[in-house]
């Protein structure tokens, strides 16, 4: 923690007074994003969100071109999400200019995107701060001023805090208040953020609250969040616990959700969690013991964002298990590439005894980008019909590749008759 001396503490402590008691118009919530529905854009879409969590700017903004180009060829009505998130990107790699075209691309080709107030807000973030009127806080004063008080004896910081989220200064402003309260670690700080996740009037501040409470990871923080998600009525208040029980690393509750929640939007949240959690012994001990079809899908799915490609592949191998589910422990093996899932396809589609079972491996390569196992599948193919299968996934993922055996192909002489 900074320490600062006696009168610097003072100055400091008067800043947050005054950006306490003044008064600035609210700014609207940020809209809410969905993930593609699409196997293989979901899996770049959460590896891009990855990445920017890791401040990873170069592998986030791959992953989210990545995401246009796929979304262009099955989601072409999707394709604004992915240019806002490069935009987004962009601007926290500091790259400006890049930027600016990446939105004039959005607002090109989707003047009605919903993304479309944030593109403006990222367009704002680039502009040069404006001169202020007398009498009117920064925001970014306001934040110097907050962090300020993380230095502070707790006593005098709550007051303060209070009056902040009690005032009609910005969401942003607020959100950044909860931040403090959240690492000023006593009861009376939690007690404030907990009220504000049951009271507040401003939606987008309760669910913060419920993040913030995820943060800070005291226990009393973890009992009221399992409170909140008991008496809550809303399947959005139960999933944002849900995302805080993610943040506090808490697998014993969000596996409990899974198991026992009656919502299925909010247990289907609670399975994913996990999947992102790499929880893979939970959800492999879940499968087990789940008998809802849709339950056991999204189970499957979790297992290949966990990487756990000895739970898929025992899946897909099993012929007593439906099909479909192991069609879709084939595409999870996809999105498992990179924990040896890309081996385990190779070696299942040669046992693989039907259309569906060899389209679904396909796929699953398809997803993991490896088009040297699929270029390899080609050379071993035994009838022209799998050639062209192969050859069509390949130029979809790779056209050098394509292009490379369409000239072994044309180079052979014809066969004499």
């Amino acid at each position: 923690m900074i320490k600062y001396s006696t009168n610097h503490r003072s100055t400091l402590l008067g800043l947050a007074m005054t950006i306490a008691l003044a008064v600035q118009p609210a700014l609207g919530a940020d809209a809410n994003d969905t993930p593609p529905t699409d196997k293989a854009s979901n899996a770049l879409y959460w590896q891009g969100q990855s990445a920017l969590k890791q401040s990873d700017w170069s592998t986030a903004l791959q992953r989210f071109v990545e995401l246009e180009k796929l979304l262009r060829k099955n989601e072409p009505k999707s394709v604004d999400a992915a240019l806002y998130w490069e935009a987004y990107t962009l601007v926290q790699a500091k790259r400006t200019a890049e930027a600016k075209n990446a939105i004039e691309r959005l607002r090109r080709e989707f003047p009605d995107s919903r993304w479309s107030r944030e593109a403006d807000a990222l367009v704002a973030q680039m502009q040069p701060a404006p001169k202020l009127a007398p009498g009117v806080v920064d925001d970014d004063l306001t934040d110097v001023a907050l962090q300020a008080l993380l230095s502070a004896p707790p006593e005098r910081a709550l007051p303060l805090l209070k009056k902040v989220l009690a005032s009609d200064r910005s969401i942003k402003t607020k959100k950044r208040a909860l931040f403090v309260l959240s690492q000023l670690e006593t009861d009376d700080a939690m007690n404030v953020v907990l009220d504000t996740a049951k009271n507040s009037r401003e939606p987008e501040l309760r669910r913060e609250s419920i993040r913030m409470l995820g943060i800070s990871g005291r226990k009393s923080a973890i009992e009221a969040l399992s409170g909140l998600y008991a008496s809550s009525n809303t399947a959005e208040e139960k999933r944002g616990v849900i995302e805080a029980w993610l943040i506090a690393d808490r697998e014993d509750l969000v596996l409990k959700s899974a198991r026992d929640e009656s919502d299925p939007a909010v247990r289907r949240k609670a399975i994913e969690t996990l999947g992102a959690m790499g929880a893979s012994d939970e959800l492999r001990q879940l499968f087990d013991t789940t008998k809802d079809a849709d339950n056991r899908r999204a189970i499957i799915h979790s297992l290949g964002v966990a990487g756990n490609t000895t739970a898929l592949t025992s899946i897909a191998g099993n012929t007593s298990l439906p099909q479909n589910e192991r069609v879709e422990a084939l595409r999870s093996l996809g999105i498992a590439g990179d924990h040896g899932g890309d081996k385990a396809l190779l070696d299942l589609y040669a046992t693989a005894d039907t259309p569906a079972l060899r389209d679904a491996v396909l796929q699953g390569l398809l997803i993991s980008g490896d088009a040297d196992a699929v270029s390899k599948l080609y050379q071993n193919a035994r009838s022209t019909e799998e050639k062209k299968a192969l050859l069509r996934i390949l130029t979809t993922m790779d056209d050098d590749k394509a292009i490379e055996i369409l000239e072994q192909e044309l180079g052979q002489p014809e066969k004499k008759q």
